[in-house]
């Protein structure tokens, strides 16, 4: 292998619904008898399974974290919305001291949040880890939604972007860092653009379609025409908008997942890792679509497949991910995991906790 040849690998997921559903409903029953205090040990089993699942070049990730560190951050994370929450009820001037101080305290905890995962997610038994500052945190979730404001949502394609490419550019596999080759946010704005196109004709069709039912045949608004029509014929012309209503729900989800599909595939088709490539071919539409199917089963069966739609959605996003090298992918994790060995004991923070955001 090499520069002129270098070897391409697909990303391949083996999860299965029905494996996924066993460990869902479990996860679900003991959060609820344990009033959330189980959804640590729930969230380690699920990613467990999710990441167990995921194999590259003959090897599979694992996710590493113990319960334990991530309830205690969720009972970190708790305390500060819990005083805000109390202090809000007891004084005005307290409750703006506490929200300042939530407000402070945000950027440190998405920091860490992302910073958690990452050094507890491994492939070839070396860690991933993130090297992002408060200040960039404050930057690209603080400072940058504000321009939502004075351009009326327009900036949002902008926003995500450089969310995105903080998270990117500031990770690492051993000590080999992230990077992005492109910087244009274009790609973001057709996928956004797109999308917004498609919500307006669903909002149309409902409209559409609450138009009919309010004047075909009379209007729904008059109560003195409703109390002359048969239940039947009355509850026929209020399910065609409830519907219409349900259908622009799942579209709205659909069109939505579509759209971070596309913005997905551009972010990874534009990040090294040194000399190793990514590239996302997800078909957007096509993931749309399985959502636009899928969704309503889930809402159909009262959330029973939900497990069933999870693993169809990382089943489509695994396996449109590749990766291409002009070496081995198992030299050049044995490279980072020997470099890294020496500051093991750094990135093993002893305030190493998910704060759950």
């Amino acid at each position: 292998m090499n520069d002129n040849n270098p070897a391409r690998w697909a990303l391949q997921f083996h999860g299965r619904g029905g494996e996924y559903f066993r460990i869902w409903i479990v996860n679900l029953l003991l959060s609820i008898l344990t009033l959330g205090i189980y959804s640590a040990w729930a969230k380690v089993r699920r990613l467990k399974y999710f990441y167990g699942n995921t194999e590259l070049a003959g090897s599979r990730f694992d996710y590493t974290a113990k319960p334990m560190q991530i309830l205690i951050g969720r009972l970190i994370a708790f305390a500060f919305f819990f005083v805000y929450a109390i202090s809000s009820n007891v004084s005005p001037i307290l409750s703006a001291v506490a929200a300042v101080l939530l407000l402070v305290a945000l950027p440190w905890m998405i920091v860490r949040s992302i910073r958690f995962n990452l050094r507890q997610t491994r492939y070839r038994n070396v860690a991933f880890d993130f090297h992002g500052s408060v200040w960039g945190a404050v930057k690209n979730y603080l400072l940058l939604p504000l321009l939502l404001i004075p351009t009326l949502g327009l900036a949002l394609p902008f926003v995500q972007h450089q969310q995105y490419r903080f998270v990117l550019d500031h990770a690492s596999f051993g000590q080999q860092r992230f990077s992005g080759t492109a910087s244009a946010v274009g790609a973001y704005y057709r996928a956004a653009l797109a999308g917004l196109g498609l919500m307006i004709a669903l909002v149309a069709l409902f409209a559409l379609t609450v138009g009919v039912a309010m004047w075909g045949g009379g209007n729904v608004l008059d109560m003195s025409a409703l109390a002359t029509q048969a239940p039947t014929e009355m509850a026929a012309r209020f399910a065609l908008p409830a519907l219409a209503y349900i259908i622009m729900l799942i579209g709205f989800n659909s069109v939505g997942a579509a759209v971070q599909v596309a913005q997905a595939n551009h972010g990874w088709s534009n990040t090294v890792l040194d000399d190793v490539r990514f590239s996302s071919s997800v078909n957007p539409w096509a993931y749309g679509r399985m959502m636009a199917w899928r969704l309503p089963l889930v809402v159909v069966t009262l959330g029973l497949a939900l497990p069933w739609l999870k693993v169809a959605q990382a089943r489509m996003r695994t396996e449109g991910m590749q990766i291409e090298a002009p070496h081995d992918l198992s030299q050049f994790a044995a490279a980072q995991q020997q470099s890294g060995s020496a500051i093991g004991a750094e990135a093993s923070d002893l305030f190493d906790v998910d704060l759950a955001l």
